[in-house]
């Protein structure tokens, strides 16, 4: 896919306040260890996360994605039309229904012609969002939309605690839930506009997308519960990725030699490792996130590039990647030239 039109004319990511640390977590969990030989900080010497974010209690995904839509209104503006759609990527939800993104617009404040509603495509979210929001300005039909996440973990992670600390709960068992504890929280939002209204000349150039769906079930997850076959999914995602960058720099006609920064899904060490020497990647073009932040599901890619560009690794004329694997599976990457 190419993008003539489409700029992201502003990014911000939105940080909860509250820390929780591996060491933590795993207090909380050592009757399991001792029950079943487990040592002591096995989660950040298997993962490399040290800590996450928590949202303060009870605040839902639809509140923490209006907060970030908000700061970034306020600090960038919005062009003439106006938001003409607005589009919520999170995994977590507030309900069944109606759409966080309508709760989104309602909080926010939007005009009854911005068209609302959620895209879901696992960590892989936002950047559908993205995508989707693209396609709507490249055919015309709009020239202003945008992309929200807002993504809490700490519901499924404490009720993750709990389970494994029954009795029964075997090694094998432990790690199939151990991805869920090594999960984030945060949010962000893209402001996406037709080339006639930027004024930062940040242009979404396109990219390539992939699916791999005979494992689509290698990763299932509810509101309270998720199970991972992760040495599965990381061969199998891997080889994903490695296909779909390989598509990305044709379509682009790419030289990775000319891609300042690759913003990849912060999962853990070894699927950071794993992206970053299948795709050759140089280390120091990717930056590291989830030993502070860990896996922050659709916002996770977002907040890479949102971060990238405040720590000065992302200028102005650079060319960023952004890279993701999502439970399903399937895998997308997308082209910035800032």
């Amino acid at each position: 896919m190419r993008y003539q039109r489409v700029h992201i004319q502003a990014l911000e990511a939105l940080v909860p306040p509250v820390v929780v640390r591996t060491t933590d977590i795993e207090e909380q969990l050592r009757p399991l260890y001792q029950r079943i030989g487990i040592p002591s900080g096995v989660i950040q010497s298997l993962t490399g996360v040290a800590a996450r974010r928590y949202w303060a209690p009870g605040r839902m995904p639809s509140e923490a994605a209006a907060e970030v839509a908000r700061l970034l209104i306020a600090r960038h503006g919005v062009p003439g039309p106006g938001v003409q759609a607005l589009v919520s990527t999170s995994v977590c939800k507030d309900y069944l229904e109606p759409p966080v993104a309508s709760l989104v617009a309602g909080d926010v404040g939007m005009s009854t012609h911005c068209q609302n509603f959620d895209v879901g495509h696992a960590c892989l979210g936002f950047m559908t969002g993205m995508m989707t929001v693209a396609n709507m300005i490249e055919l015309g039909q709009i020239e202003c939309g945008l992309v929200v996440a807002g993504e809490g973990s700490q519901m499924v992670t404490e009720a993750t605690i709990q389970r494994l600390l029954k009795p029964g709960v075997d090694f094998r068992t432990f790690g199939e839930n151990l991805p869920t504890l090594t999960l984030g929280s945060m949010a962000v939002a893209a402001l996406l506009v037709h080339e006639k209204h930027s004024t930062h000349g940040h242009q979404l150039l396109g990219g390539a997308t992939r699916s791999a769906t005979q494992h689509s079930r290698l990763c299932l997850g509810t509101a309270t519960e998720m199970r991972t076959d992760a040495t599965t999914l990381l061969k199998e995602g891997v080889n994903l990725a490695g296909e779909v960058w390989e598509a990305a720099q044709e379509e682009l006609e790419l030289s990775p030699a000319n891609v300042k920064e690759y913003c990849l899904h912060q999962v853990g060490q070894a699927n950071h490792d794993s992206v970053t020497q299948r795709l050759r990647v140089m280390p120091n073009r990717a930056m590291r996130l989830y030993p502070q932040f860990g896996n922050c599901g659709a916002a996770g890619v977002p907040s890479t590039l949102a971060m990238a560009v405040q720590e000065g690794r992302v200028q102005s004329g650079d060319t960023a990647m952004l890279m993701g694997i999502g439970s399903g599976l399937n895998s997308t990457m997308l082209g910035v030239r800032w």
